[in-house]
């Protein structure tokens, strides 16, 4: 078999599989100084825009980059580049890209052309900073803390700071295990608890912590898994009101006093109020609803 043969039978399989990345990915085509010599549909749907107005354009025309100077550095000695870049069209549409650049070569092993393969994540991306600016409203008018999977303490914010009597840096990097009982903690209903949150599953009732000194702080709070954009569990956040120590002597609030007790901008606040006055009503009676041990 000759040489060209074995370069013909290669090329072959190696043309598919960019034509079918072609089909499924934003593609673009780089000179080495960084201008847009052909770009694929998908591309152009994502900037909204035709061939005509990205074709002999600067990369930095569409794509913002931290380091623009950095990245064709890199690709000019051979590097593969990957990340997650901001795009804007012609008319103004922007798109977030997520995908990799990969440097061609010619036969002098100098770099040709640089091809961008990229998912368009947008969508995504839009969901997350949602997601994002719901967490904060949500924080401002109840305690929030983030555990990791594993339940050590990532961040809280000052309403949980204030209610258990600690500063961050006391807190920061410390297991959950540190507001329960030593023999809760070993408990086979708290190893369970950790088990439910790291497999995705929701979790929410009144709890018995234990503050600063070991004061008893009960919260009625909702564990809520973080999900990544392959809906894999990543985080914890807690959401929690206080339940004064008295709210058993006491007439279990109505709808009126639910909404009263803090601002509630999304359902998972909501939820969390409603909750609480539920276990107020149950603690009438001295007992803890179920799950409060945890």
């Amino acid at each position: 078999m000759g040489m060209f043969d074995w370069f013909s039978r290669r090329a072959r399989p190696e043309r598919a599989i960019l034509g079918g990345l072609s089909r499924c990915q934003a593609v673009v085509e780089f000179g080495p100084d960084g201008v847009i010599r052909s770009a694929n549909e998908r591309f152009l749907a994502a900037l909204g825009c035709r061939a005509d107005a990205v074709l002999g354009m600067p990369h930095a025309r569409f794509i913002q980059n931290d380091d623009e100077e950095r990245l064709w550095r890199g690709v000019g000695r051979g590097e593969p580049m990957t990340g997650t870049f901001r795009a804007i069209g012609p008319g103004g549409q922007v798109a977030w890209l997520h995908g990799s650049y990969l440097p061609l070569s010619d036969g002098d092993s100098r770099v040709s052309s640089v091809m961008m393969y990229a998912v368009d994540v947008t969508s995504e991306h839009l969901r997350s900073l949602d997601l994002a600016q719901r967490l904060a409203d949500a924080g401002r008018g109840q305690a929030v803390v983030e555990f990791s999977l594993d339940g050590m303490l990532l961040a809280a914010n000052d309403a949980f700071l204030e209610l258990m009597g600690y500063r961050s840096d006391e807190l920061l990097g410390r297991h959950h295990s540190m507001f329960v009982d030593e023999a809760e903690s070993r408990s086979d209903a708290y190893i369970a608890f950790w088990r439910r949150l790291r497999s995705g599953l929701h979790d929410a009732a009144l709890y018995r912590r234990l503050g600063r000194n070991g004061r008893v702080v009960w919260l009625q709070a909702t564990y809520n898994p973080v999900f990544d954009a392959h809906g894999r569990p990543v985080k914890i956040v807690k959401y929690a009101i206080a339940i004064d120590a008295d709210a058993a002597h006491r007439p279990a609030p109505d709808l009126q006093d639910v909404m009263e007790l803090g601002d509630h901008p999304d359902t998972l606040s909501m939820d969390a109020a409603i909750e609480a006055a539920l276990a107020a009503r149950q603690l009438q009676g001295g007992t803890p609803v179920a799950g409060g041990s945890e």
